[in-house]
């Protein structure tokens, strides 16, 4: 009886699990029409419209994904339907790695429904970013080489090395995969032999083969993308607050809570007198890329994202340990239940709160809530720094709208100058180019002239555009102190910009001026 009754369990989980997948995609693909695209969405946009084996911040897997995808269409639906597709695959990928570790359908269904209570992932499942391609060859390397071990069989050894070489083309993060699976083989009793095999070896090398093309890219370009990935880590010594700042984005992206559990559930799963091979693999591919990149911001500034790959084999951890857990009738087993569905809330409310600033008009009201207060303990206590009065630039979301109405007013203002066809557009930085540039006429020269290195360094050559016009996009707030930068670059700028504001439900979402500039000196600001 009990085993006929675990039977429909499984069978009931496996049905919500498949559920749960075709229930967040069709929504997903529902919603992805309804905003602009954003800053990096559409820098990497561009970077399918230049196809090449690498990228100044890089590599290309990215650009190839959209790249496919567009060649149906150009709206924001088929930008993001690649991200969604991948997305999709990652967590059937996901699945089968849960039971092949496990043999348990409730850890897969709960590991992929934590996933979808987690604030940040809303963004990564859907947005075109180098993570979407990542995470998808990331479960695949990790499915591969686990059956590998497993049976010893040959096609897996080899699938393993061709998604491992996806991952690296999707993002260099994945060399952290490489070094988990180490640390994982060296601490193995029952894996440790592979080491000294020929298999695993083989499909480290079927990886870098794959690999192979980005970098022969780099060689040929000074070795550029390898040069500022390990700039970004070099940092400039130690900053408590860059780590404290890295911690607290970990917070915020995942959900306080949830991140708590992941922690709590690596502790629990180290500490056990004798744990798993299958707990001592998801420990291994999971906690040790958060401790790396909060270390790392120990000297230079992380961003929340950069730790997303540590979480597909660290839902799995956290839902192994809650459902071990929970599953005693004490009051030890009682706590962890409210811990988990204070869990569970907490992402949940605070994805809501996620979408509502895409669709509601709730992010100045919060600031402006939270400005009062900071109003009010300045008074009792002078030390505490007020929030300035808001902005629209403070609200984020307002950057994912107006930008197509905003390239229109741009090339009406292009068709105007004297020299339309020798008139390029640039802005201050490369984001905000990019964000313009998408949406301009396919012969219309974009760049951004700012001085830090960056793609439009190697995109745009100021040589062959000496003498051109040009047309400078920038923020209102900023606009007389980078024209004042800019000016040096032509030999006449004109001292009134044209403005461009856009509305959203009636309230001010942009703001932009654009500086007719004549007579380029073919040079980047210096």
């Amino acid at each position: 009886m009990q085993f006929s009754n675990q039977k429909i369990s499984q069978q009931t989980y496996r049905t919500l699990f498949w559920c749960l997948l075709i229930a967040f995609t069709l929504f997903r693909l529902v919603l992805v029409n309804k905003f602009g695209l954003g800053q990096d969405e559409s820098h990497y946009l561009l970077y399918s419209r230049k196809l090449a084996w690498g990228y100044f911040d890089h590599p290309p897997m990215v650009a190839f994904l959209a790249a496919l995808t567009t060649s149906l269409g150009d709206s924001a639906f088929f930008v993001r339907l690649g991200p969604i597709i991948c997305t999709a695959l990652s967590l059937v990928l996901l699945r089968y790695l849960a039971l092949a570790l496990y043999r348990d359908e409730r850890i897969a269904f709960w590991a992929a429904l934590t996933l979808h209570l987690m604030p940040y992932q809303q963004v990564l499942m859907v947005g075109l970013l180098p993570d979407a391609s990542l995470n998808f060859f990331w479960c695949g390397t990790l499915l591969a080489v686990w059956l590998a071990m497993e049976t010893g069989r040959w096609p897996l050894w080899i699938l393993t090395g061709l998604m491992f070489g996806g991952a690296l083309l999707s993002k260099y993060h994945a060399v952290l995969l490489a070094l988990c699976l180490m640390g994982y083989l060296i601490t193995s009793s029952e894996h440790r032999h592979w080491l000294g095999k020929i298999q695993p070896w083989l499909a480290v090398g079927i990886g870098l083969i794959v690999f192979a093309p980005n970098i022969f890219w780099n060689a040929g370009n000074n070795w550029i993308s390898y040069s500022y990935q390990l700039g970004q880590g070099s940092g400039g010594g130690l900053s408590p607050g860059d780590f404290l700042a890295a911690l607290g984005g970990q917070l915020a992206a995942w959900s306080p809570l949830i991140f708590s559990l992941l922690i709590v559930a690596g502790i629990v799963l180290a500490k056990q007198e004798k744990p798993s091979r299958s707990d001592r693999f998801v420990l291994w591919t999971s906690l040790p890329i958060f401790i790396f990149f909060c270390l790392a911001g120990l000297t230079t500034k992380i961003l929340p994202h950069w730790t997303t790959a540590g979480w597909w084999t660290g839902s799995i951890a956290v839902a192994a340990v809650v459902l071990k857990k929970v599953t005693p009738p004490n009051p030890s087993a009682e706590r962890w239940r409210r811990w988990a569905l204070a869990s569970g809330l907490t992402g949940f409310f605070m994805s809501i709160l996620l979408y509502l600033a895409l669709f509601l008009y709730v992010t100045e009201p919060v600031y402006n809530w939270a400005r009062d207060i900071t109003l009010k303990l300045n008074q009792k206590f002078p030390t505490v720094q007020t929030l300035k009065p808001f902005e629209p630039g403070y609200d984020i979301s307002n950057d994912l709208f107006g930008w197509p109405e905003i390239a229109r007013r741009v090339e009406a203002l292009r068709g105007r100058m004297p020299r339309p066809g020798k008139t390029f557009v640039f802005s201050h930085r490369f984001f905000k180019a990019s964000q313009i540039g998408v949406y301009l006429q396919p012969d219309t020269v974009v760049t951004s002239l700012h001085h830090k290195f960056d793609q439009y360094h190697l995109w745009f050559a100021p040589a062959e555009h000496t003498g051109w016009d040009a047309l400078f996009i920038v923020d209102q707030r900023r606009h007389r102190k980078r024209a004042r930068r800019y000016g040096p670059l032509f030999d006449k700028m004109d001292p009134q910009p044209a403005p461009i504001q856009i509305l959203r439900d009636g309230r001010l979402a942009q703001d932009l001026v654009v500086y007719k500039c004549y007579g380029f000196k073919g040079r980047f600001e210096q």
